[in-house]
């Protein structure tokens, strides 16, 4: 089986901007974050409709997740978790933004059971980020793969 993701939709939650990149209510088609009680569903729909969850990732896209308001951030990934080590899933996939990491938090991301982080890098230039008001730098980006890595 090829790889799959069990998609979650924060939508704009923890970004301080409004860029040109990525308006993720019209991306996502959702204005509002999901509650518990929908990413336990979206979950327990997961387990009962893929068989080969090792190759499957809970993720939350949209937003800047590392910079959400951190219980509520805490409270997903502990469902994510409790599913990632009851049904064997692969990990949990966030997105963020380059100036949302730091080594506080990918020890928190760790702990829950984070494999990959897709970093909202946009663009290199410097130039096109300010023009952007994207509100971090082509350092920022860096800085945080580094970490990351």
């Amino acid at each position: 089986m090829s790889h799959s993701n069990i998609s979650i939709f924060v939508p704009h939650l923890g970004c301080p901007n409004q860029c040109a990149f990525c308006n993720q209510n019209t991306i996502s088609g959702e204005e509002n974050p999901p509650t518990i009680d929908e990413v336990k569903k979206t979950c327990q729909q997961a387990v009962e409709q893929i068989k080969d969850k090792s190759q499957c990732e809970i993720a939350f896209f949209g937003g800047s997740f590392t910079a959400i308001d951190r219980d509520y951030m805490i409270s997903l990934l502990e469902i994510a978790s409790e599913y990632v080590v009851k049904y064997n899933f692969k990990g949990i996939r966030i997105s963020t933004r380059p100036d949302c990491i730091d080594e506080e938090i990918l020890k928190l991301l760790k702990a829950y059971n984070v494999k990959a982080i897709e970093l909202g890098a946009q663009s290199m230039n410097d130039e096109v980020l300010l023009s952007n008001t994207r509100g971090h730098s082509s350092n920022d980006v860096i800085t945080a793969s580094n970490l990351i890595k």
